[in-house]
Parts: structure tokens; sequence; C-alpha cells
């Protein structure tokens, strides 16, 4: 599960494979569709711009990795207490094989309040800055409540901004591995 902030632009992402071989898509065209499934807009699908009564795409996504693919969705989609349900489907028809969900935040200060910090990702062998490897922030070891998530830029680093606290980090980039999650403590 994501978890986005509103009232801002996010970067939402899902897998998408094939439905009978489940291998990684990573060639193509893959449209996102946004549905929202719990709050002000249940039952309705973002266009780009508006919410929509039938199902429409909000944006062509970009490959991101692996089976990994991504889009950002406007800062006008995303609402206080809600739901959301994200899917894929690939220029072949070939659709993913499940559906990533979206909630809001149940904090707005968690991720965008506190100070900042920094984490860089290096590869581990030569200590190259890794850029573009997805980072996410957790309160807990299982990754199930997700305060922060972005990409690093090409010196390998992220921002967050956390309030003081200890933090579970999490790193993916096809073609690494990591162990995961990184313990870190967030001072002032």
């Amino acid at each position: 599960m994501q978890q986005v902030i509103p009232g801002q632009a996010n970067t939402v992402q899902c897998d998408v494979v094939s439905k009978t071989t489940a291998d990684p898509i990573v060639s193509g065209t893959a449209e996102a569709f946004l549905l929202c499934t719990a709050g002000e807009n249940t039952g309705k699908w973002w266009d780009g711009s508006d919410w929509s009564e039938t199902e429409v795409s909000c944006g062509e996504m970009s490959y991101a990795g692996g089976a990994c693919w991504q889009i950002e969705i406007a800062a006008d989609a995303w609402v206080y207490g809600a739901a959301y349900s994200l899917y894929a489907k690939e220029s072949g028809g070939l659709n993913l094989v499940y559906t990533e969900y979206i909630s809001t935040w149940s904090s707005p200060a968690v991720g965008r309040g506190g100070h900042a910090w920094t984490y860089t990702v290096t590869d581990s062998t030569t200590g190259v800055p890794l850029a573009e490897c997805e980072v996410w922030a957790c309160t807990d070891s299982a990754s199930s409540n997700i305060v922060a998530r972005d990409h690093t830029d090409e010196l390998g680093q992220v921002t967050f901004y956390l309030t003081p606290g200890v933090y579970y980090v999490f790193r993916r980039k096809s073609g690494y591995a990591f162990t995961n999650p990184d313990i870190e403590v967030v001072t002032e």
C-alpha cells in the first residue's frame, strides 16, 4: 500500500506484468487508472484534471525499472480521508496482476513536518551514488506505515521532512539488492 500527501502532487506506482506469464512489462505504453474507493469521490476515476463517472485513464505512466511503472498525479486528486485504487493497462492489453491500494496520510504533518533529513544511497561495491533509487521511510519494520517516499537525485540523495524518532528505511532499484530495512534515528 502506498500513502500520499493530500494537497500536493504525488508520484504513485504499480507493477505491470503479463497475466499469462507474470513477466514484467518493460516496454510499450502503460496507462494509469485511479479510482477513488472511499471518501469524497467514491466510485469515480481521475482523468488527469477532474473526477469522472466513467472509467478513464489519468495518463501515461513511465517505466521505472523491473516491473515498476510510475506516474505523477496532480494535487487536486488527493483528499484527506480518501482511499484509492491504482491500476494499469498496457498497450498490448495485458493488465497488471494486482491493484495497488493508496490511502491518504493519517497525519498530514508526518513526512512533511519536522526537520529536513537527508538520506544517501550508494552502490555497496563501488561507493558511487545511486540516482533514481526509490526510498521510503516507515514507522515499522513491516513497511505497513509509510510516512515518506521519493526517489534519489543524481547525488544519490533524498530529503524527507520527519519528526524526530526511529524510522525503517527501504530502498529499491532495478539491478540492485538491498538489505531492507535500514534502521535510522532522526534527531532535531
